[in-house]
Order: structure tokens, then sequence, then C-alpha cells
């Protein structure tokens, strides 16, 4: 009797065994898969920082020429107000006049077309610019994200 009684207990000590080993080694597992993921969520999130912040690069860049862009453009017409005004006062006739305005009002009508064109075209390259590493992030997200389906 006494050699049945060892069986079990020499079975449930193996079994024992066995289950800690496999206690310890899928908690070890655990903890290295959770520590890599850790690892991972971090270094995506140092990248989303860095996308926003070479955004944020790009925009500022890109507001500074426009306003330099716009300032100089507004010292020309202020400059060629100024011209046009000297230009005025020295005229003889009502004709002469006439044509001289009607000429600095389609100028500048054309200019200040142009330069709106412009505007408009600095503000969609800065928007372009600014957002591509925006997306570029948000592509690697839809990326992960469809990588993790089961």
């Amino acid at each position: 009797m006494s050699a049945t009684k060892k069986k079990p207990a020499a079975a449930s000590a193996e079994q024992f065994e066995d289950f800690a080993e496999q206690a310890t080694t899928s908690m070890k597992d655990g903890f290295e898969k959770m520590s890599k993921g850790m690892t991972d969520v971090s270094e995506f999130s140092k990248e989303n920082f860095d996308a926003v912040m070479e955004s944020a690069t790009h925009y500022a860049k890109g507001v500074e020429e426009i306003a330099a862009d716009n300032a100089a453009f507004a010292k020309e017409a202020v400059e060629k107000s100024v011209e046009q005004m000297k230009a005025v006062s020295s005229l003889k006739t009502p004709q002469e006049f006439m044509q001289a305005q009607t000429d600095f009002v389609r100028t500048a009508f054309e200019t200040n077309l142009a330069q709106m064109q412009k505007f408009a075209d600095a503000w969609t390259a800065t928007a372009k610019t600014a957002s591509e590493p925006l997306s570029k992030r948000y592509t690697e997200v839809v990326e992960k994200a469809q990588g993790y389906r089961f």
C-alpha cells in the first residue's frame, strides 16, 4: 500500500514542478513582451513628438516667409503710391490725371491679384509641407493597427 501512495505524491510533486516551471516561463515571457511593448510605445510616442515638432517647424518657417513677403509687398505698394502722388501732382490737364490714375489703378489691381495668388500658393505649400510628417505618422499608425488584426 505504501508503494501506491508514493506514486501519486511523486506525480504531484512532478506536476507541481512542471506547473511552477511553466508559470515562471509564462510570467517571464509576459514580462518581456510587456517590456518590449512599453519600449515600442515609448519609441512610437517619441517619433510622434518628433513629427509634430518637424511639422511645427515647417509651419513656422512658412508663416515667416509669407509674412516677410507680405511686408515687402506692402512696402513696395506704399512706395508706388508715393511715386504716383508725385507723378499726379505734376500733371497739367484733367485728361493726363485720369489716364495716370487709370493706369495706376489697373496696375495696382493686377499687382494685388498676383500677390493674392502668390499668397494662396504660399499657404498651400506651407500646409502641404507642414502636414507631411504628420501624414507619415498617421500612415504608420494605420499600418500598425492593421498588423494587430486577429
